[in-house]
């Protein structure tokens, strides 16, 4: 991977607009931000290659979008922040075929001073599709628990307070049949952001421990529970 812009720049200007989250600053400052997101659009779309090495599927996917189709606009919604800054100070992108859908499951990236992050996971937009998501870890929890195991990162997300209607406390697979959301998020230090190259390696290398992971869930994602074995003979 070759650096095609600065991210210094990036990462100041999230710092900067933190600070002056106000419409005026971003106004009279607009040219600043249109260079940190060109560079932040750049930083994409070289990552893409990287990333469509250890995940064909979304390399696939992605291969003629454009890196904007993935990334998150900074102004809020104001109908749900009216008394708050009218700003998201961060550049947010979620790499996938579906930015609104999170569907298929790709990988979602946010920079800003002290607390970036980088990760994947999976949201249900219904009780049903939880419910068939639950029950796909509880048939193949072996599975889930070595690439658990052997991925080293966490798999967390809001829990319910008790089971879910039709699932066993038992169930060796309790704790994530509880959840509402299967998400792997890993906080990335500003002394990995310094550069694209940097924060490229340092991604992939989350990647490859996230990948097995994303890939399970994707199949969980597209199971539908029909009342039958998994398996008839």
């Amino acid at each position: 991977m070759t650096d095609s812009g600065n991210m210094n720049n990036i990462m100041e200007y999230i710092g900067k607009l933190n600070v002056n989250n106000n419409r005026t600053w971003f106004h009279d400052t607009h040219s600043e931000y249109e260079k940190a997101r060109k560079d932040f659009l750049n930083f994409l779309d070289l990552f893409r290659f990287q990333l469509s090495k250890e995940a064909p599927d979304i390399g696939k996917a992605i291969m003629y979008m454009e890196p904007r189709e993935w990334v998150y606009r900074v102004a809020r919604d104001m109908r749900f922040h009216k008394n708050g800054p009218p700003y998201n100070p961060a550049f947010r992108a979620y790499i996938a075929a579906d930015r609104k859908s999170w569907q298929p499951i790709g990988y979602y990236l946010r920079l800003f001073p002290g607390d970036s992050c980088f990760g994947t996971g999976l949201w249900c937009d219904s009780t049903a599709k939880m419910n068939n998501v639950r029950k796909y870890i509880s048939l193949h929890y072996d599975e889930f628990a070595r690439i658990l195991k052997k991925g080293g990162i966490s798999v967390h997300g809001e829990s319910l307070k008790s089971m879910p209607r039709g699932f066993s406390a038992n169930d060796p697979a309790a704790q994530y049949i509880k959840l509402k959301s299967w998400t792997m998020i890993v906080h990335i230090p500003d002394d990995d952001i310094s550069s694209f190259d940097e924060l490229s390696d340092v991604l992939i290398f989350y990647v490859k421990k996230m990948e097995p992971m994303r890939r399970f869930l994707l199949k969980a994602s597209e199971f539908v529970d029909n009342g039958r074995p998994e398996f008839e003979w």
